[in-house]
């Protein structure tokens, strides 16, 4: 028996024993028996095969299995309902997120902070010294607008024997009325002088009459400008140094209101950028950044009159290209 043929035979060998071959077919496996020995030994291994499966007792299937296959099935029903209902019952009352994935939300959001919070600072700061850099320019533009109205003199108020701090019961006057005279002549808004970067900058404008000839307080000036009580610069005068002479910047450090700091003469930026610097308004009306005070002609402290280091409210600058910007506003009266 080769292998080709083992299948066929296994087939004709079961027919054979389960009497289920036609007459010819009976004929050849009786012929094959006979002179084939290894066929012979499969019919009775097959025949043997069966006659233990005929001696297992079948069992007939009682009567009520159907019933007790429904029950069964309505049983594992309900034990999954009272699972889930206990299931719910515990997810009302157990957190929707895990201890660990709430902390690794936090640490997300603070690592979120650490680099959005300095960014959005950074770049409010930024914001404030463009709009402070923008006021200085627009104040430029009507100094240069007044100068040119008045033969090259930048505003200025009379008053040659007035101090600009008030003590020993002389009369003072605050150099904030010169800057004045730009609202008065309307070559430009009371806005534009409170800087955005300054805390106690009143963030509103105020009616202008007839009768005023200053700011009416403060808050609405925090521009520092050069000594202009008497006779003021001329553009025409400092024409070849107007690119470097500074003669407005954010407020200076070195007085508060009426009273001179002493402790801070030394102080290199404005309060109103936190010290981080201030811009600064040129003759030639260019506007600059500036993080230190030696922002003058040859490094000259705009802040100080040159080598004057003590203060009594009569100090002038040095000369005509010495950069002295007086305080925004020292709170007296004005002359006209």
């Amino acid at each position: 028996m080769t292998e080709q043929d083992r299948p066929h035979d296994e087939s004709l060998v079961i027919d054979f024993v389960l009497g289920r071959c036609d007459e010819q077919a009976r004929r050849q496996a009786e012929e094959r028996s006979e002179r084939d020995a290894e066929f012979r030994n499969l019919c009775r291994s097959v025949s043997n095969t069966l006659r233990v499966l005929d001696l297992a007792v079948e069992h007939e299937p009682p009567g009520d299995l159907a019933a007790r296959t429904l029950r069964r099935i309505e049983q594992a029903r309900r034990t999954d309902a009272l699972l889930a209902r206990e299931e719910l019952a515990r997810r009302r009352f157990r957190p929707t997120f895990s201890f660990r994935e709430i902390a690794s939300v936090a640490a997300a959001l603070l690592l979120m902070a650490g680099i959005f919070v300095p960014s959005a600072r950074q770049a409010r700061i930024k914001s404030r010294i463009g709009l402070c850099a923008s006021n200085a320019g627009q104040i430029g533009s009507a100094i240069h607008s007044y100068a040119s109205a008045h033969e090259g003199a930048l505003p200025s108020v009379t008053a040659p024997q007035a101090r600009w701090l008030p003590g020993d019961g002389g009369q003072s006057v605050s150099n904030s009325a010169s800057l004045f005279r730009l609202i008065r002549s309307d070559y430009t808004s009371p806005m534009i002088f409170q800087c955005p970067g300054c805390d106690r900058a009143a963030a509103t404008s105020f009616v202008v009459d007839a009768s005023m000839c200053d700011f009416p307080g403060p808050r609405f000036i925090t521009y520092s400008y050069q000594h202009a009580l008497g006779q003021a610069p001329s553009r025409r005068d400092l024409r070849d140094l107007a690119v470097g002479m500074a003669i407005l910047a954010d407020e200076t450090p070195v007085f508060n209101g009426v009273r001179f700091l002493r402790d801070r003469v030394r102080a290199s930026a404005s309060d109103n950028h936190a010290q981080r610097g201030q811009n600064v308004l040129y003759l030639d009306m260019h506007v600059d950044w500036r993080r230190q005070a030696a922002a003058g002609i040859d490094g000259d402290n705009i802040f100080l009159a040159r080598d004057v280091y003590d203060y009594t409210g009569q100090e002038k600058p040095a000369d005509s290209t010495d950069s002295f910007l007086l305080p925004a506003y020292s709170g007296s009266a004005c002359l006209r």
